[in-house]
């Protein structure tokens, strides 16, 4: 049985926890503050779940380890040197934020080290980017892509390291145009979220944006392109719109207002919606 210890017991933490116990893994937990694990959490009929008393108990003998505490400079890199002091598997940060060789300096072995970044919430979504730092060895991404591939998760392994990583650098770059359309009064945020919902990201479920691209034909793309990317955002800062939000406490459902009002029920029905979209995904999943 492989054995995972995961330190963080945050939202992220637990939710890996739950990820890895569900899938025959022997899962060790630990956090600087109190965690307690209820019986109607029910973490698997297969694998384990135990908190730990400290790092070494948690990390020692570990098949693999992940950090998974708050995106803190300093924080994640104290509790990844101390890990990588009794740790001697492969050693993965969550890290959305930081890249791989920002991280490295602080371990013992970095060419055992890399980001896994999963996404929120792991059970749901199957997409882990694999973040090679300028020391990890080959071996090291391989071991980790096939406990994932195992796992049903895909796994994809990036090239180099690029601030963001992809995943997050797409969202941004959508991001940043729509929340520009919204600004100049082109289209409401309903209406843009539509607009993906109901006609591009069906597309790029199915082949992803380039996919898409070859698909419409590369020569009709080459003109779209020269016509509308002089006209699309630029912004090198934050949307005021966005800004604004923040300013006024609007941070969207975790304080029940942002762009939309938010309660429980309409959230739990979202998350039930991307479940059953998932679901379909990883059925009708493309062998990369």
């Amino acid at each position: 049985m492989t054995v995972v210890g995961i330190v963080g017991m945050g939202t992220m933490g637990l939710a890996l926890a739950h990820l890895f116990a569900a899938n025959n893994c022997e899962v060790r937990g630990f956090d600087s503050r109190r965690v307690s694990v209820s019986p109607e959490q029910s973490w698997s009929d297969h694998g384990s779940f135990t908190i730990s008393s400290s790092i070494r108990d948690c990390v020692q003998d570990a098949d693999v380890v992940i950090e998974a505490v708050a995106e803190d400079l300093d924080v994640k890199r104290t509790v990844l040197a101390e890990m990588s002091t009794y740790a001697d598997g492969i050693l993965a940060s969550n890290t959305s934020t930081f890249m791989p060789s920002v991280l490295a300096p602080s371990v013992r072995n970095p060419e055992r080290f890399l980001v896994a970044h999963f996404f929120n919430p792991p059970q749901l979504v199957p997409l882990v980017e694999i973040v090679p730092g300028p020391a990890t060895a080959e071996s090291a991404t391989a071991e980790i892509v096939d406990l994932l591939n195992r796992m049903g998760r895909h796994p994809v392994l990036l090239q180099r390291e690029v601030p963001g990583f992809v995943a997050n650098r797409l969202q941004a770059a959508l991001l940043r145009e729509a929340l520009a359309l919204v600004e100049e009064g082109i289209a409401s945020p309903r209406a843009i979220d539509d607009i993906v919902a109901a006609g591009l990201a069906p597309r790029w479920a199915a082949a992803g944006p380039i996919g898409v691209t070859d698909l419409g034909g590369l020569d009709i793309w080459e003109k779209v392109s020269a016509g509308l990317f002089p006209g699309l955002s630029n912004a090198t800062e934050p949307s005021p719109l966005l800004a604004a939000l923040v300013r006024t406490g609007h941070l969207g459902a975790k304080t029940g207002n942002g762009f939309y009002p938010h309660d429980p029920d309409t959230d739990r029905k979202t998350f039930h919606t991307m479940d059953q979209i998932f679901q379909l995904v990883r059925s009708n999943a493309r062998d990369f």
